[in-house]
């Protein structure tokens, strides 16, 4: 965990610079694609510099592991036990499984087509025991609408830990 809060002072060290160069003109709660690409590039650029190995679905989802798990990947009717915690850029909490769970795990059935598509790519990549970062463009999360404190066309971050999958019978 102590690498992901490296990663987020990271970008939010990066974004409150973008924010500083920004025109004065603009308003600041006025979101936009081209915005939210330069957001998302300052952001990548630097984890890049800092060394992190960024890699992309084929949705266009970014991801970086930080463990290896075990076993076959999720699949549609498996039966997960997820840790989770959704970032916006800036490092504002937006959701999280200890939110929801006592003992902060979420056991749910994978239904992709229940998830935002962003989320389910990334946990797609995952298997039993496996921690991965996903940040996840608007596009495929909350896009031109936002969702409570997430803005339209606002990237998101996840942290995620897979701690059981069983698969479909």
């Amino acid at each position: 965990m102590s690498k992901t809060v490296a990663i987020f002072l990271g970008i939010l060290s990066i974004l409150f610079v973008s924010s500083c160069l920004d025109n004065v003109n603009d308003n600041p709660n006025s979101r936009n694609p081209e915005k939210e690409m330069r957001e998302l590039n300052e952001a990548l650029a630097s984890l890049i510099a800092d060394g992190w190995d960024i890699d992309t679905t084929e949705m266009g989802i970014y991801y970086i592991v930080h463990k290896e798990g075990e076993g076959p990947l999720v699949g549609e009717g498996d039966s997960l036990s997820l840790e989770y915690k959704g970032y916006l850029l800036g490092g504002l909490v937006f959701d999280a499984s200890s939110l929801h769970y006592d003992d902060e795990i979420w056991d749910f059935v994978f239904i992709s087509s229940e998830l935002i598509p962003g989320f389910a790519d990334g946990l797609s990549l995952m298997n039993k025991g496996a921690i991965i970062d996903m940040i996840i463009p608007s596009q495929y999360a909350y896009g031109e609408k936002g969702n409570g404190p997430i803005e339209p066309y606002t990237t998101i971050l996840f942290t995620a830990k897979l701690h059981d999958l069983k698969p479909a019978s």
